[in-house]
């Protein structure tokens, strides 16, 4: 019986070691912090309709703007170009077409030159739509930071169309009276972004068939942005620059399982987020894009709307354009260009633009749980040392 009684103490001090380390202390009080954000309540399936329904409305509004602008800016476009100019911009306010401030002008001009664009073979038509303050109920009110796009087709081959949001503050700032101080720099890098895939039309002309196939299925999300971003300075809500932060959970949940794959160094799950769409045979006559440019959008991959500018970067002119105008599959083209595996090079594409600690996929034991099984671990050996050790036979 003498020799029972060390095992049951040392079973009994071990739940006690696993009960203090896991179980919450009776009575304590809240710290006050929520890991968890507070989201909004669901909407009824009525008002889900009815958000549905304005959705549309919406779209189909974007796509008859889109083919309204060009019909009015093609005496605009053509004149522009008899002056050695490829952009034109003007301003839009309650279907009315007017020159756009003088400012404006100077700002998208600046953003041009920067992408490294002069006198292109197609155009780009960039229209400011200013905010409606009216609070007429007849139609959904317009989403703030949309853009619009509508590429080339083949009755107007040498004009790419782009209609973006200025939203309120650009609107006050631009045409409010008294007009507000702000940073010429902010409404350079604006306009920057606005052009979207108008300046990639700009620098490499229209892509082949099975590039625009690809692009339309994932809306044009590789190629929003032609101006490479800052490394470790993301804008996206998932990459953080100090590798002492911790990663925003919430917003990477909301990545498609290849996404988070990719962002762990996966080169399959980077390869299969970056040609998923691109055997899908779609063909849009004329190809309209309306692009959500608000902060925080999740797509496939982080910072996804910069990839073919990036690759365009690294492999040079020459083998992008190769790439661009082919005919041949997006995957063999894209890897060809590259010189490597995709997944391999999105890989290590990703890991420039987030470098904080890095994402472990796979079941993992926490590091308080490891500690308090290899502490009870230990106890029960030296249980048994001790116990062997006087252990007499008789």
């Amino acid at each position: 019986m003498a020799s029972v009684r060390p095992w049951l103490i040392a079973a009994a001090a071990g739940c006690v070691a696993v009960a203090l380390a896991y179980l919450p202390p009776r009575g304590a009080k809240s710290s006050g912090r929520s890991v968890i954000d507070v989201q909004a309540p669901r909407a009824t399936p009525a008002r889900q309709r009815a958000q549905a329904v304005a959705d549309e409305w919406r779209k189909v509004d974007a796509s008859l703007q889109l083919l309204t602008s060009r019909r009015r800016l093609q005496e605009p476009v053509r004149a522009a170009a008899a002056r050695g100019s490829s952009l034109v911009v003007v301003a839009e306010s309650g279907n009315v077409v007017v020159a756009a401030p003088r400012i404006a002008d100077s700002a998208a001009h600046l953003a041009w030159r920067q992408l490294g664009l002069g006198e292109t073979k197609i155009s780009v038509a960039l229209v400011l739509q200013w905010a409606d303050w009216s609070t007429s109920r007849d139609r959904p009110r317009p989403e703030r930071g949309l853009a619009g796009y509508l590429a080339p087709d083949s009755t107007y081959r040498t004009a790419c169309v782009a209609v973006v949001a200025a939203g309120p503050y650009w609107t006050r700032v631009l045409v409010g009276e008294p007009r507000g101080r702000f940073a010429f720099a902010d409404l350079v890098r604006t306009l920057n972004a606005g052009l979207g895939p108008c300046a990639f039309y700009a620098a490499y002309g229209t892509p082949g068939a099975p590039v625009r196939s690809w692009l339309a299925a994932r809306n044009w999300d590789p190629a929003l942005r032609l101006d490479a971003g800052p490394r470790g300075l993301s804008n996206s809500m998932i990459g953080l620059a100090d590798p002492r932060s911790t990663w925003y959970w919430d917003a990477i949940y909301t990545l498609p399982t290849s996404g988070v794959a990719c962002l762990a160094g996966r080169a399959e799950g980077c390869r299969a987020a970056v040609l998923e769409g691109a055997s899908d045979a779609i063909t849009r006559s004329p190809e309209i894009v309306v692009v959500d440019r608000r902060w925080g959008r999740i797509t496939r991959l982080v910072e996804e709307q910069r990839f073919l500018s990036d690759v365009a970067r690294a492999v040079g002119r020459d083998r992008f354009l190769s790439f661009w105008t082919s005919s041949q599959p997006v995957d063999t083209t894209l890897a060809v260009a590259l010189k490597r595996p995709i997944g391999e090079w999105t890989a290590l594409w990703q890991r420039d633009f987030v470098r904080g600690t890095p994402i472990r996929l796979g079941p993992a034991a926490p590091l308080g749980g490891v500690a308090t099984a290899c502490g009870v671990a230990l106890f029960a050996i030296a249980i048994v040392a001790v116990t062997a050790s006087r252990r007499q036979v008789r």
